[in-house]
């Protein structure tokens, strides 16, 4: 049996499910695993492992009509700084030091990680974001500085990792040794799904604004039924049919979509290419991973990606709805059991190998 922290970034919905995953699956094989997150991932592991995690002080994103404010991002986290070293000194002191970890494992979580750089604990990093500096990519000259600016965040989070195991949906070279490409994870209760082909196409608004707007747009494709979720209210006007927010509801109708339309995280990406369904991303302003994630998505012929939703691009996504799913080699599908191969692989590597074999 091993001790291992495992910390958790609190942004995203990501993060926490598969960090859900992974330690459901070490915990299973035996280990005493503890796990520390903020925000959001604190909130949703509590859920599953009660006493088992600890809160730890988080970095945060500050978001201005759907976009991220970076300058806001920068002062709320500098100011919150001071006061989050000191409560998470207090919580190596109380927590870390007595488990005496033999690995650590951050999912973009940066202060767990520096700990162990520090008091030489080896760890490993499990994410999709490092693909922004360990993966060899297509830049667009356009997106510049905030290409920058998401290279140096991902950049200063952490160093000095045994491993940095990049999760992404497709194959692109790696920069470092150390770093292994992996494909996605889903939840057992998406692996659960069936997936069929119905009449609707599945919308996800990530700021719940700009209804009238939304509904002008898709009101023009009147023979096209539209299920649109994240204005968390439940009512059917002409073509859209507008829902409550609903976890079981919502992946129901994410299985039976013609095709979905979101922003560009990893997450969904990785629910919809499991479930075989094209999409036709938004990322989110600013936000660089999914303007990768967008542009990859629409080079390998899984959907299309732009900057806004108008009659020109829903009309191009569902003609794109009428073309088969690609089998290009360049797509990492998701495979659960390839993932946990590839993390074994790490950790038979290890000073002191761990083993995640299931009794």
């Amino acid at each position: 049996m091993a001790r291992i922290i495992y910390g958790v970034a609190g942004e995203g919905f990501g993060h926490s499910s598969r960090s859900h995953l992974i330690g459901q699956r070490l915990i299973d094989a035996g280990h005493d695993v503890m796990f520390v997150g903020s925000k959001k991932s604190l909130v949703y592991l509590k859920q599953y492992f009660g006493e088992q995690v600890k809160e730890i002080f988080g970095l945060s994103f500050a978001y201005e009509d759907g976009r991220i404010d970076k300058s806001e991002t920068l002062k709320r986290n500098l100011l919150n700084l001071p006061e989050g070293n000191r409560q998470n000194e207090e919580l190596f002191r109380k927590y870390f030091e007595p488990f005496e970890p033999e690995l650590v494992i951050s999912d973009f979580e940066p202060f767990s990680a520096w700990w162990a750089w520090r008091n030489r604990v080896p760890f490993i990093s499990i994410d999709h974001e490092h693909m922004l500096t360990l993966c060899k990519l297509e830049h667009r000259s356009k997106n510049w500085f905030a290409r920058m600016t998401a290279s140096v965040v991902t950049e200063c989070h952490y160093v000095g990792a045994v491993a940095y195991i990049v999760i992404n949906f497709f194959k692109t070279p790696l920069r470092v040794d150390s770093a292994i490409l992996a494909p996605p994870i889903v939840r057992p209760i998406v692996r659960a799904l069936e997936a069929g082909e119905g009449e609707h196409i599945l919308l996800y608004s990530t700021t719940g604004k700009g209804e009238k707007k939304l509904r002008d747009i898709l009101y023009k494709f009147g023979g096209q039924k539209f299920y649109v979720y994240g204005f968390d209210k439940s009512a059917e006007y002409k073509n859209c049919i507008f829902k409550e927010r609903s976890t079981e509801g919502f992946l129901a109708d994410l299985a039976g979509a013609r095709g979905v339309i979101a922003s560009a995280g990893f997450s969904l990406i990785s629910e919809c290419l499991y479930l075989k369904k094209k999409m036709l991303l938004l990322p989110v302003a600013g936000q660089y991973e999914q303007i990768i994630n967008g542009h990859y998505i629409e080079k390998l012929g899984l959907g299309i990606s732009s900057e806004k939703l108008d009659e020109g691009v829903l009309k191009r996504f569902l003609e794109e709805l009428d073309k088969p799913m690609p089998s290009d080699e360049r797509i990492l599908w998701p495979d659960n059991d390839k993932f946990f191969g590839i993390l074994q692989d790490v950790l038979n590597k290890l000073h002191k190998p761990i083993s995640i074999a299931l009794s």
